[in-house]
């Protein structure tokens, strides 16, 4: 009996110990890689609102629990409407795509809906990204849905820094 619950302890250990896998998918496409830059614009206009991106990127190093960790890279976006008026319900994130070079962490952002934010910023969250190296900078792009219509929109913020947590 006692051999048998090491046995399922262990078992447990090591099964908690194997890789994360990366939340969403990691790829290079030329062709998509190509449509995202054609396709996106730096300030979304929808009717007479005016969108943009903040966004903010980081893997956390700081110290915690017993078993060392991968940090892999966290993307927190919001859209943000320029008037600071409210963003209808019918628009929405539906992709985020991050760019290194030509590799493409292409995720579905989380809207935690927990957390408060102004009516003026639609959050969304990606964890589980790539391990990519701290201070370097990716273009960070958008899949806007307005249900309105139906119609698909991307957004674009380059230059941000992967920022480094500890």
């Amino acid at each position: 009996m006692n051999k048998i619950t090491l046995l399922l302890a262990y078992s447990l250990l090591i099964v908690s110990c194997e890789k994360d896998k990366i939340s969403g998918d990691l790829i290079e496409d030329p062709k998509l890689y190509s449509s995202l830059y054609t396709d996106s614009v730096d300030t979304l206009t929808i009717g007479s609102d005016k969108y943009i991106i903040e966004a903010e990127l980081y893997r956390d190093f700081f110290p915690g629990g017993p078993i060392p960790r991968k940090s892999p890279l966290i993307a927190s976006v919001y859209l943000v409407k320029c008037d600071s008026i409210s963003i209808p319900d019918h628009i929405q994130i539906k992709k985020m795509y991050v760019i290194s070079n030509q590799t493409i962490w292409v995720s579905d952002p989380q809207d935690n809906r927990k957390l408060k934010f102004p009516d003026f910023k639609l959050y969304g969250l990606s964890n589980n990204g790539p391990i990519w190296d701290t201070d370097i900078t990716v273009d960070v792009i958008l899949k806007i849905a307005d249900n309105s219509i139906p119609m698909d929109y991307f957004l674009i913020t380059k230059h941000q820094i992967i920022e480094r947590i500890e």
